[in-house]
């Protein structure tokens, strides 16, 4: 319930009261367990990333299979309603709510960077420590995504969505020059 309050109203306008009485629990039942809307809003936030793809931890699998699969994953996800309108009102109402943007980093940080970095070490494509390559990775999986977002333009159908995850595994793995064919096709 305020997942979807949330993404219909923002984060200035939800309160408390309004999330209790649209889930028809008192309001002292939503303090008991969310100190405050920053706490029902990680709290949101948390429970929509269980539904985002995490690697498969399968070493017998490639990983150009594995990388395909999450980066398709990955944007189908990020590409329902709800994500989306949570995505948005980081992005209108952090400026206003540093806290949001701290909630939402910590979130991705948790959910999609960590078990990534985790995966490609036990590949060896991530340095010990490090999550940087996994960082890399997710921004190319969800470049156009966010292009067209930004720019107000239809997401992607499927096949583009699929061939686009090619080409960002493929540059990925094997960098920009081994992913062009002396023909200029990938």
């Amino acid at each position: 319930m305020a997942r979807l309050q949330f993404s219909r109203h923002g984060y200035r306008a939800v309160t408390m009261r309004g999330v209790a009485e649209a889930a028809d629990v008192s309001t002292r039942t939503l303090y008991n367990r969310y100190a405050d809307k920053l706490a029902l809003f990680k709290a949101c936030i948390d429970a929509g990333a269980a539904a985002f793809p995490a690697p498969q931890m399968d070493l017998a699998a490639k990983p150009r299979d594995t990388l395909y699969r999450f980066a398709v994953d990955i944007v189908r996800q990020l590409s329902t309603e709800t994500s989306m309108s949570l995505g948005i009102l980081v992005f209108r109402e952090g400026q206003d709510f540093p806290e949001l943007l701290q909630a939402a980093e910590a979130n991705q940080d948790t959910y999609l960077v960590q078990p990534l970095a985790g995966y490609l070490r036990r590949h060896g494509l991530e340095q010990a420590s490090s999550s940087d390559r996994a960082k890399l990775f997710i921004a190319m999986a969800i470049s156009e995504f966010q292009r067209r977002t930004t720019f107000g333009r239809p997401l992607q159908t499927r096949q583009e969505l699929e061939d686009h995850a090619r080409l960002a595994t493929t540059l990925f793995l094997n960098g920009a020059g081994k992913s062009v064919d002396p023909g200029g096709r990938r």
